[in-house]
């Protein structure tokens, strides 16, 4: 006959029965003494004691666990990450943007007062006070953008110590979730019935810091019990299957102020690249307030700068100073030097890069990457080069139609002191000659340090060239009521021998070309200097000894008379020696009025023109022109300094508001995942008290139950004897 399995419990003594009962509350008891004790332990998650009931009587083997839910931990995780990444780009945004929407660092406010000044200088040219005033300006304009752009230097240092110090600790983390893995692994299959919670709990804490760094997932290794694995949302491991792990190490491209991160295995020779903005957490946060912040202000700040001082430059050259000679600069700008790729073969290329004079328009924010395609010997040698307009991340500018900005460049000349303008208001000397290797690259970074390289040059304020060095009027016998109501001057580039095409009509003494120094040599006809009406819709163009350059007829528009000269001139025709020059000769005038034959205009050097301001008040009004580019692609309209400068501040403000509405969002998510996790993980000290009074209970009863065994058994003994 088969017993019944019910009466099997009958086969347990009461002693065993109640020894298991005192065995198992104490074992509660403990756990809920555990928990009690770290109610303030960080990270620590409540455990719980779960029992079966034996079938031949009493309390089976308890095993302890810890009370988790992994979608809770998971959640918890995520926000965690989120939360850090834009509590570090919002704290790091907002430095900047208080910085530059502070009055006292504005350099709007120094523009404004240094264009007043030169303002000021054309209400009487001839004052020198008023001339070193617009120094004086110049220099404070200088001081307050080398100010800022010290300041963000500096705040790109303490990124890069940050973003070391955290990579360090990405990978002490890292070592530590290994160890924790193997750890766990070694203690559960040495005890089956009690889990290592506080060994989890670390590698847990360990987890959730690793994702307040980077954006990662967790899954339970298949292969054996107790082990984690994790790798990055992006799905680049960390810690592996096979115990070994994936390292982060600073990777430096060519600016070594830029660091890039990257992966290499411990256990296997392999190298990943990272993408440094999708890596989320603080070090997301901080790469992305690098790219989008940072090195954007820098540039763009770099932009305004040297679009300011070339065009200031540019226009003080078109002048005559206070000795009666052509303008100079007011400002040095830096020359760029490239850097080298660090995949370049070749040890001894260098490329230098400069602004081209009056290419402050042509001027953007972009760097430049220079691809040497070819090398040609000769004297001099020459270069194939490619030059493409690149972020600062490495990736390409696009223009407007979604294709990248990139030029190519046959046959340039590679001598010292030998410039070619490129794209991006950039030109380029390439000194080692035909020591270049083909397929090496160099970064020119025109915009990122160049704003506090700037310097003012000019120390004489009889220096600035606030005259015109055009004069033009109306004989005074001219019978027409027309009068010169404008000159214009573009050029006034000095090369006597015509050697540059970039030449312009004056001379080197105070003059504009005669016959024999004109680009038309000996024999020709020199620069235009008169105009004379053979009939009111018909003139000629004159050089200074009366002979005529050509004839222009059939024409009610004075505007740029020189330029329609060049343009529909006949009997002779424009002299093909002035067109093959660039800008030649650099001066026009124009006229209103009705003019009659016979009457002239004579054009010459402005000599002892010292209360002329037309070049002043040029000068001046460059705050109110279009000059700058608003991007990189080429679309949009020009803007002028002022608004360029208004959207560097704006830009960051937009971006300091978004990133703290964001923070907030990110807050409130991270506080709901904490509360649902502590729900279920925290300890309650209120259910532990009720359990505690449980527990003590049912440990008194079954003492009380073994005291009655031993008395049994105590009489049991006595009827015996």
């Amino acid at each position: 006959m088969i017993p019944n399995k019910n009466d099997l419990s009958r086969n347990a003594s009461l002693f065993s029965i109640a020894r298991s009962g005192v065995d198992a509350s104490n074992q509660l008891l403990r756990t809920t003494g555990h928990n009690i004790a770290n109610v303030n332990t960080e990270g620590y998650v409540r455990e719980r004691t779960m029992f079966q009931s034996q079938a031949t009587g009493g309390v089976g083997q308890g095993s302890t666990e810890r009370v988790i839910n992994t979608f809770a931990q998971n959640q918890l995780r995520r926000d965690t990450t989120m939360h850090s990444e834009f509590e570090t780009y919002y704290q790091k945004t907002s430095v900047l943007d208080n910085v530059f929407a502070s009055e006292a660092n504005s350099i709007s406010k120094s523009m404004s007062r240094f264009f007043g000044s030169m303002q000021t200088s054309t209400d009487d040219p001839t004052s020198i006070a008023a001339r070193q005033l617009v120094l004086g300006e110049a220099e404070s304009l200088m001081g307050q953008i080398s100010t800022v752009t010290g300041f963000l230097r500096e705040k790109e240092q303490e990124l890069n110590i940050e973003v070391t110090t955290n990579i360090n600790k990405v990978n002490s983390l890292i070592n530590s979730i290994g160890e924790l893995n193997e750890a766990i692994r070694t203690n559960q299959s040495n005890n089956l019935f009690d889990e290592p919670g506080t060994l989890k709990n670390q590698r847990d804490n360990a987890i959730l810091e690793l994702s307040s760094l980077l954006s990662i997932e967790t899954r339970v290794d298949p292969t054996d019990t107790g082990g984690l694995l994790v790798n990055l949302t992006s799905g680049e491991s960390l810690v592996l299957q096979d115990g070994s792990l994936n390292l982060f190490e600073v990777n430096n491209d060519a600016d070594q102020n830029y660091k890039s991160l990257r992966l290499t295995s411990n256990g296997k020779p392999t190298t990943l690249n990272l993408t440094e903005t999708n890596l989320g957490g603080a070090i997301g946060g901080l790469f992305r307030y690098r790219d989008e912040v940072l090195e954007t202000s820098r540039r763009d700040l770099g932009q305004v700068a040297l679009a300011v001082t070339e065009s200031l430059n540019t226009q003080n050259r078109l002048g005559m100073d206070f000795d009666g000679q052509l303008g100079g600069d007011i400002f040095t700008l830096p020359d760029i030097t490239g850097l080298e790729h660090p995949d370049n073969v070749g040890t001894v290329g260098v490329v230098t890069g400069r602004i081209t004079q009056g290419a402050a328009g042509q001027i953007t924010s972009a760097d430049y990457e220079v691809t040497i395609n070819t090398i040609t010997a000769g004297a001099p040698p020459t270069l194939d080069v490619t030059v493409a307009a690149i972020n600062p991340d490495g990736s390409a500018v696009l223009d407007v139609n979604g294709n990248p900005i990139s030029q190519n460049y046959p046959a340039l000349d590679a001598a010292g002191g030998t410039f070619t303008p490129v794209i991006g208001g950039l030109e380029l000397e390439f000194s080692a000659g035909a020591a270049y290797t083909a397929g090496d690259k160099y970064i020119l970074q025109p915009t990122k340090n160049s704003a506090d390289r700037i310097e003012v040059s000019m120390t004489r304020p009889e220096d600035l060239a606030l005259a015109s060095p055009i004069h033009a009027e109306g004989d005074i016998n001219n019978l027409g009521d027309a009068k010169v109501i404008s000159t214009t001057v573009t050029n006034t580039f000095i090369d006597n021998t015509f050697a540059d095409t970039r030449a312009s009509g004056f001379d080197n003494a105070g003059g504009i070309h005669g016959p024999g120094a004109s680009p038309t040599g000996g024999g020709g006809v020199g620069a235009p200097a008169e105009i004379l009406f053979t009939a009111a819709d018909t003139y000629q163009v004159l050089d200074s000894a009366g002979t005529v350059i050509t004839t222009v007829t059939g024409t009610t528009d004075f505007n740029n008379m020189l330029a329609q000269a060049e343009a529909s001139g006949a009997a002779p025709a424009w002299p093909a020696a002035f067109s093959a020059m660039d800008d030649y000769p650099g001066y026009d005038l124009s006229i209103q009025g009705v003019p009659k034959a016979g009457d002239s205009f004579g054009i010459g050097f402005n000599t002892d023109g010292l209360n002329d301001n037309r070049n002043a008040l040029s000068l001046s009004d460059l705050q109110n022109q279009n000059i700058m580019q608003l991007n990189n692609s080429g679309s949009g309209e020009p803007v002028s300094f002022h608004e360029a400068y208004a959207n560097i501040v704006s830009d960051i403000g937009q971006k300091s508001s978004s990133a703290d509405i964001s923070l907030q969002a990110a807050a409130a998510l991270k506080t709901q995942s904490k509360d649902w996790f502590d729900s279920v993980s925290g300890v309650s000290l209120d259910e532990e008290a009720a359990n505690l009074v449980r527990f003590q209970q049912s440990y008194s009863a079954a003492a009380r139950l073994l005291g009655t065994a031993q008395d049994l058994f105590n009489t049991i003994l006595g009827v015996v004897r």
